[in-house]
């Protein structure tokens, strides 16, 4: 039952406020902390007057604040939502006053009842309805698992379309493959109410499919079926399981508010093969898989040539050879914006060309409010993309300085991809460049106890020590590091640099070397070279970072805001770079609410 605002009323909810406010969701949440209190203000005393984007922005952001220009406010009000189910979920499951934001409203509603244990809301409340579905199991006889997990890929794609529901990424879900975990700790480790989970028999032209629904809370099968299909009605049993998914899902008085898309259909098994053997290949990605899936991809297009997902697996494979600088981005990132273009003229609703075109248009063209704009395109998608919201931080919030809103939409991110060792290892990087060190070791550990050989994540590491100026335990770091990721240039150039600042100036110019050795024999960023000149405090950094600006190095994007450059930002060299990049010209940029670190 819902309350009304009345003088008998005021210290109740006020009382209610407190504790939100004061409770273990929301002690490191400064800015949901901020929101939720001016709301709920707002409401107290002004009852009758419904708050507006422009006002929320004005009083907590800026008071020049345009919602035309950004989406900050949408942005927090949505992740102040789930922070409420998260506390209701746990500290506040016996609460009998309940804060609610609704959905398409800034103006919070107050409702007596408890969230106990009997509660329908005590299910959802930790997150909302949410689902993970599971790489089916591959009973075929061919031993490759390209089509097992392309039928997975699908299905998250699929139901992703609906809204109302948060399915969590495929990084995710595959990370748990082969682990035969109980679907409660699966439940624990993603944060979701119900798993997906079955297997897949492909024998020349028949197809079995068995999929079951499993609720996380006490391990109980909703609901289940096989489909034996000929191989061409792939699709229609795609399309019947997702639609089977959310019926059940609503069945269970989970509230999902849309309908499953279609799943975007070839008409042509061998295309789909193909696509499919490229996501795959696509996956593992390492520049030899990358440049396999990219001729999967051309192998699917050459029999369906206006299939846009191919062409946008084969946008998604260009742009990660330059943005990973495994070959020259000036090679690749024209053919990665080539191929998202095409994608759109079949498809303008295509979200994963859409995140691509605009990341090109950001590490390529350094047109960051044109990048902006397509990504907001991206996440506004039916088809959607699970890499747009982690893409958008680090592409264009992260490069132009805009810390807070770049820390929200990787925690976006992180909802939809909680196990993704590449979006804690981004998440570091920007806890890093707003300064506060200590929350981005907690948070690069996470992900090496996850994978201990991931070098990005050990490289995290090593710039959390180097922050401290611990350069010797950052030393190892990059040293691992160089080992692991088989001579990266970017991880080179990291050890060189701490070689120099820890005084190892020999070491350091022996690693230049090493490049130069290197550039023989394949494609050699050039930020590597400028970040140990950037340690030898050697004034050629400046001929270096030239060199990046002319080939694009994705790096360098982060030129504004990476603490490492702070030493040059007096130098008028320097904001000559950052006006050619069109990135702002700041301070260095740091948190309100952490100690500064030294650097």
């Amino acid at each position: 039952m819902e309350l009304s605002v009345s003088p008998q009323s005021l210290d109740r909810i006020r009382t209610q406020l407190r504790s939100v406010l004061a409770s273990g969701p929301f002690a490191s949440a400064d800015r949901m902390r901020r929101f939720l209190e001016f709301v709920v203000e707002h409401k107290l005393t002004s009852p009758d007057k419904p708050l507006k984007e422009l006002t929320i922005g004005m009083e907590l952001y800026a008071a020049d604040f345009d919602p035309r220009l950004t989406a900050v406010v949408r942005v927090d009000a949505a992740r102040l939502r789930a922070k409420l189910r998260e506390y209701y979920g746990s500290e506040g499951a016996a609460d009998k006053l309940i804060i609610e934001l609704p959905k398409g409203s800034y103006t919070p509603v107050f409702r007596e009842g408890s969230t106990g244990p009997n509660s329908p809301l005590a299910a959802t409340a930790s997150s909302e309805p949410s689902i993970a579905v599971l790489p089916f199991s591959n009973l075929s006889p061919e031993p490759e698992d390209y089509f097992s997990d392309g039928l997975t890929e699908e299905i998250i794609h699929a139901l992703s379309s609906a809204e109302g529901i948060r399915v969590v990424a495929r990084t995710s879900t595959f990370a748990l493959k082969y682990k035969n975990a109980d679907v409660r700790e699966v439940g624990r480790a993603l944060n979701v109410g119900f798993i997906l989970e079955g297997s897949v028999r492909k024998s020349k032209n028949a197809l079995r499919v068995t999929a079951q629904l499993v609720s996380t809370s006490d391990g109980y099968q909703l609901w289940s079926r096989r489909y034996d299909r000929q191989i061409d009605d792939v699709f229609a049993v795609q399309d019947e399981i997702a639609s089977s998914i959310a019926g059940a899902l609503r069945a269970a008085n989970t509230p999902i508010l849309g309908k499953v898309s279609p799943v975007s259909s070839t008409g042509d098994f061998g295309a789909y093969e193909w696509y499919l053997r490229g996501r795959y290949h696509l996956n593992r990605q390492t520049r030899e898989s990358l440049h396999k899936a990219i001729e999967c991809f051309e192998q699917a297009l050459r029999r369906s040539p206006k299939y846009a997902p191919a062409f946008s697996g084969m946008a998604v494979a260009w742009l990660y050879l330059g943005m990973f600088a495994m070959d020259p981005p000036v090679d690749t990132m024209p053919k990665a914006r080539q191929a998202a273009t095409r994608a759109l003229e079949i498809n303008e609703h295509e979200g994963e060309a859409l995140s691509i075109a605009a990341s090109c248009k950001a590490m390529f063209e350094w047109d960051w409010s044109g990048a902006e704009a397509l990504f907001w395109e991206a996440l506004q998608s039916p088809s959607g993309s699970d890499i747009s919201h982690h893409l958008f931080a680090m592409f264009v919030l992260l490069p132009t300085a805009r810390i807070e809103e770049a820390l929200t939409m990787i925690d976006e991110a992180k909802r939809i991809d909680p196990l993704s060792l590449f979006v804690s290892a981004s998440n570091t990087a920007i806890l890093l460049m707003a300064r506060r060190t200590t929350e981005a070791e907690v948070e690069i550990r996470r992900a090496l106890e996850l994978d201990p050989f991931f070098w990005r994540a050990i490289v995290a590491m090593g710039r959390c020590h180097e922050a401290q100026e611990r350069y010797d335990e950052a030393i190892v770091c990059y040293e691992q590091a160089k080992t692991f990721s088989d001579n990266v240039p970017s991880a080179i150039g990291a050890l060189g640099r701490a070689y120099a600042l820890a005084g190892r100036t020999k070491d350091a110019h022996r690693l230049l070397e090493e490049l130069d050795d290197l550039a023989r024999r394949r494609y050699v960023s050039p930020y590597g070279r400028a970040l140990i000149y950037l340690g030898l405090n050697d004034d050629r950094v400046f001929d270096w970072l030239d060199c990046s600006c002319n080939e694009r190095a994705g790096w360098l994007m982060y030129l504004a805001t990476d603490p490492r450059f702070h030493p040059l930002r007096r130098d008028p060299r320097f904001r000559s770079l950052l006006q050619r990049l069109g990135l702002p010209v700041i301070a260095y940029p740091t948190s309100p609410r952490t100690r500064r670190s030294r650097v």
